[in-house]
């Protein structure tokens, strides 16, 4: 993957007069950059490259991921409801586990949680949420923003890293990385 970059990388650096073509050309090597980063730091990108991540099984009973936001079909639980407030990722793993439909969870640790939607998302909001197969995750952001996220409209001022922490219980089998959420691309 790093030749594959270094390659793409020195072939956008011939000139051009056209700007529409300069611009692609940045845009591409931007990429090419990222991509090659990603891989010197043994991460991976996600399919658009606007999230840099490295994935390892969870060790933890609630199926604990630091920095992302997992989706699900159903929220058993809105998180924006402060009555619903927790203190910690693990009791809002445990409010999960405690409801007989949740199998997925997130927590927002921060004082503010980045989200590209119209809510202010704060401290303590736990969602209880259903996925279709949670040993194999919806994924909406995870890891670190990359800068190509960031130059998407409204993203300019999304964190260096994914607040969130999500997890998920009631697996019948081996976590998986699971997949790309319709989300992913908000």
């Amino acid at each position: 993957m790093r030749a594959f970059a270094l390659l793409l990388l020195a072939l956008l650096q011939s000139p051009c007069s056209c700007a529409g073509v300069r611009g692609a050309r940045k845009r591409a090597r931007r990429d090419a950059e990222e991509i090659a980063a990603a891989a010197a730091a043994g991460e991976s990108l996600d399919p658009l490259g606007y999230y840099r991540y490295s994935w390892r099984p969870p060790a933890d009973e609630c199926g604990t991921e630091m920095h992302a936001d997992y989706d699900g079909t159903r929220a058993w639980n809105w998180g924006l409801d402060p009555s619903q407030h927790v203190a910690t990722a693990a009791e809002c793993c445990a409010k999960c586990r405690a409801h007989v439909k949740c199998n997925s969870w997130v927590f927002c640790p921060e004082e503010v949680c980045f989200a590209p939607d119209a809510h202010k998302h704060t401290r303590g909001e736990c969602w209880m949420k259903d996925q279709r197969d949670p040993a194999s995750p919806s994924v909406n952001m995870r890891g670190a923003y990359t800068s190509k996220y960031r130059a998407r409209p409204g993203h300019h001022h999304a964190p260096p890293m994914v607040h969130w922490v999500s997890g998920t219980v009631r697996l019948k089998r081996a976590a998986t990385n699971g997949t790309w959420s319709g989300r992913a691309v908000w």
